[in-house]
C-alpha cells in the first residue's frame, strides 16, 4: 500500500488468501517472465509484490508524469541486495498492453497488486484518470496485467455506458485497489475516481469470476483528492472496501462499502473518523479484523465533528465486528504527539503518504509516513520543503493501539546520505517490504521533488544503511517526479 494526496494521480499493502481456483481468461497470454518459476494451476495466489516468483518482495514505482504524463509504472526486482535495476520491467501503454499512451493518460496514477485468476502468479492494477474516450475527455480506467503474460496482457474496465448519472466523467484510476470481496479466493479489483464537476466521485469494483464491473456513486460533489484500500474490517471472511475522499469544498470524509458475500459490495456508510487525503488496511493488532490509517496533510481541510492538527496528523481506526461505521476505536498521531520528533509546523504535510508494515517484528503492524512540506535546517540555512519521515511504531492496548516510539528521517540523517535541498519532498510516497528476501523490512521513501523534479527514491535497510534509486535505475525520463506513486 503507499501513496502520496492523491489529486489527479497515489497503496497499499495486499492481503491475499489462499485458493484452489484457477479461472480460464480469454484472450491472455500465457508467456513465462524469463526466469520465473512457473506456478501450477490450482496453485495459492501470491502474498506479496513477487513477479517473477522468486519469492522477494519487488518495488513497483508508478510514474504518471512519464513522457507528458502519458505515463509508466516500472518495477525493480528484489534480490539479495535489495531492489535494482537488474531485471527492471517498464510497463506503458504500447505494444500488447491494452490502450496507447497518450499525453494526460497519467497510466500509473495508482497501482496494486494481487491474483484476479486464481494462477498463484502476481497481477498488476493501473490506474489512468485522464484516459479519454470517444465521448467525455477524462472518462478514465484500470488495466489489470496478468503475471501469466509477464504484465504485457490483460484487460480493463471503466464506467458503465449509458448511465443516466453520467459517471463519463469520473476519471477512474484515480486510486485503485485489490482484495477478494466476494470470498471467492479471487481477487476483485477497485478503481475511484475524482469525478468532474456536475458528475461527483465514483467507485468501480470488478468482479475477477464473472468480469463484471458495477458502478456505484461515491459523491455527490467531485473531488480534490480521493484513495482507497481494501480489508476484511468485521471479521467474516470478505475484505470490504474503505474510501477517503476531500471534495472541493474542503470537506474531508471517509465511507466504507462493505461486502455482501457473494453478491459483492452493498452501499456505502460514513466512516466516524477524521477523515484526509490518504490511506492503507492492515490487521495492526492482528484480531483478524483489517484497520485502518488515514493521513490528514491539510488542517483546512476539516471533517465535521473531528479535530485536526496544524502540520498534519496521522488517525488510526481498528476494524470491529460492525466494521468501521461507529465513532471509537481510534487513536490519532500528530507532531504534537509526546515523543514524535519535530514540531507540528503549518505546511509540513505529515499524512501525505501512509503505509502498514510491521518494522520491528513484534507481530504489530506500524505506521510509515511523509511529510513532505516539512523544512530542513542546517546551521542557518533552511531548506524549504525538503521533506521527511516518521516511522511511527505502534503497539497493542486491551482498547486499541499507542505509539511506543517513533523516529524521523531524513536526508543526513538515519543512515540516508546528502542533504534536504529546497523542494525534494521526502516523503512524497513511502512503502516497505522484504526486498532481500532474508525476511527483515526495508523501506522504500520517495522524493518527487529531488532534482529540480527529475524525483528518486531510497532505498533503506533494516540495519540503516540506504541508497539512492534514481530516475536511471528506474527507467524514469527527465522531469517525470520518481517517487510520486510506491508499493511493494
Amino acid at each position: 500500500m503507499s501513496r502520496p494526496a492523491r489529486d489527479e494521480r497515489p497503496y497499499t499493502r495486499q492481503r491475499v488468501r489462499a485458493v484452489t481456483v484457477a479461472l480460464a481468461v480469454t484472450g491472455i497470454g500465457c508467456l513465462a517472465w524469463p526466469g520465473a518459476a512457473q506456478a501450477a494451476p490450482g496453485a495459492a495466489p501470491a502474498s506479496r509484490s513477487d513477479f517473477n516468483n522468486d519469492r522477494i518482495d519487488d518495488l513497483i514505482a508508478g510514474i504518471p508524469q512519464a513522457s507528458s504524463a502519458a505515463g509508466q509504472v516500472s518495477i525493480l526486482p528484489g534480490s539479495g541486495s535489495g531492489p535494482g535495476a537488474a531485471g527492471l520491467k517498464v510497463i506503458s501503454q504500447s505494444g500488447s498492453v491494452p490502450g496507447s499512451p497518450e499525453p494526460g493518460d497519467r497510466f500509473g496514477a495508482d497501482v496494486a497488486y494481487g491474483d484476479v485468476d486464481g494462477d498463484g502468479l502476481t497481477d498488476l492494477a493501473v490506474g489512468s484518470p485522464g484516459e479519454a474516450d470517444s465521448v467525455f475527455k477524462e472518462r478514465g480506467n484500470v488495466t489489470v496485467l496478468t503475471g501469466s503474460s509477464q504484465l504485457t496482457q490483460g484487460d480493463y474496465f471503466t464506467t458503465a455506458d449509458e448511465d443516466p448519472r453520467n459517471p463519463g466523467k469520473a476519471r477512474l484510476g484515480t486510486a485503485v485497489a485489490m482484495g477478494d470481496i466476494t470470498g471467492d479466493g479471487l481477487d476483485d479489483v477497485v478503481g475511484v475516481g475524482l469525478g468532474s464537476a456536475g458528475s461527483g466521485g465514483w467507485l468501480v469494483w470488478r468482479d475477477s469470476a464473472t468480469n463484471k464491473a458495477t458502478t456505484l456513486r461515491l459523491t455527490f460533489e467531485d473531488l480534490n483528492h480521493v484513495d482507497v484500500a481494501t480489508g476484511d474490517f468485521n471479521g467474516d471472511g470478505y475484505d470490504d472496501v474503505a474510501v477517503t475522499t476531500v471534495d472541493r469544498y474542503g470537506q474531508a470524509r471517509a465511507y466504507e462499502y462493505p461486502s455482501a458475500g457473494r453478491t459483492g459490495l452493498t452501499h456505502a456508510m460514513a466512516i466516524q473518523m477524521g477523515a484526509g487525503r490518504t490511506i492503507d488496511a492492515g490487521d495492526i493488532n492482528q484480531d483478524g479484523r483489517d484497520d485502518i490509517v488515514i493521513g490528514r496533510p491539510t488542517p483546512a481541510e476539516t471533517t465535521p465533528g473531528h479535530d485536526s492538527t496544524t502540520g498534519g496528523q496521522v488517525t488510526v481506526k481498528l476494524g470491529q465486528d460492525y466494521g468501521l461505521y461507529y465513532r471509537g476505536h481510534t487513536t490519532t498521531i500528530s507532531q504534537s504527539t509526546p515523543n514524535v520528533p519535530g514540531e507540528s509546523e503549518e505546511g509540513d504535510a505529515m499524512g501525505s503518504s501512509v503505509a502498514l508494515h510491521d518494522l520491528n517484528g513484534d507481530n504489530t503492524l506500524d505506521i510509515i509516513t511523509g511529510l513532505p512540506g516539512q523544512d530542513s535546517t542546517v546551521g542557518t540555512v533552511t531548506s524549504a520543503d525538503a521533506g521527511s519521515v516518521l516511522l511511527l511504531n505502534l503497539s497493542t492496548t486491551p482498547d486499541g493501539v499507542t505509539l511506543q516510539g517513533a523516529t524521523g528521517l531524513s536526508q543526513g540523517t538515519g543512515g540516508i546520505g546528502g542533504g534536504g535541498e529546497p523542494g525534494d519532498q521526502l516523503g512524497t510516497a513511502v512503502t516497505a517490504g522484504n526486498f532481500t528476501g532474508n525476511g527483515t523490512t526495508g523501506l522504500v521513501l520517495g522524493a518527487a521533488g529531488e532534482n529540480n523534479g527529475d524525483g528518486t527514491t531510497i532505498y533503506r535497510t533494516a540495519t540503516g544503511t540506504a541508497s539512492f534509486l534514481g530516475k536511471g535505475i528506474a527507467g524514469a525520463p527527465t522531469g517525470s517526479r520518481l517517487g510520486s506513486v510506491l508499493t511493494s
